[in-house]
């Protein structure tokens, strides 16, 4: 399904946005992760697997493609946050399906607003590696008590 994109002969992978700020928002994310790796470089390998494994591939087809074939707006953004939960629901459990469905629509929600796949890919590397860090433990303590 990743790989879609680049057998669809009408579709073209977006320009990257080149002004001043972008370049300071991706700075700003960049030294956010680097900051968590210097308080928790166990990490670093983690950050770097769902940097390249899923960030970046699911904000390449999720957004970059996927969204922007439906077209604009909410619709289109709802519609691939519904199958960006369905597969992450078929992979990883409906609870995590769940988690991921706020995430997903304030992912499309920023693409829609810049265009900037890298920026994407940065906020959604730091917001799982935020998750990781900070949360999974509490989420998992508090699944566990309500079962």
């Amino acid at each position: 399904m990743l790989f879609l994109p680049l057998f669809d002969g009408g579709w073209r992978f977006p320009a990257l946005p080149r002004s001043r700020y972008h370049y300071l928002a991706w700075a700003g994310i960049l030294i956010a992760v680097f900051a968590i790796l210097a308080w928790r470089p166990s990490e670093a390998n983690f950050a770097l697997a769902t940097l390249l494994t899923a960030a970046l591939p699911e904000e390449w087809f999720f957004r970059a493609y996927f969204m922007t074939r439906l077209g604009q707006g909410i619709r289109a953004n709802v519609l691939a946050s519904l199958l960006f939960c369905l597969l992450h629901g078929l992979t990883r459990g409906w609870i995590t399906a769940a988690m991921v469905f706020a995430p997903s629509l304030f992912y499309g929600w920023l693409y829609q607003r810049t265009r900037d796949i890298p920026l994407l890919t940065l906020v959604h590397t730091l917001s799982n590696l935020v998750y990781a860090v900070f949360l999974a433990e509490f989420v998992t303590t508090l699944i566990d008590n309500l079962r």
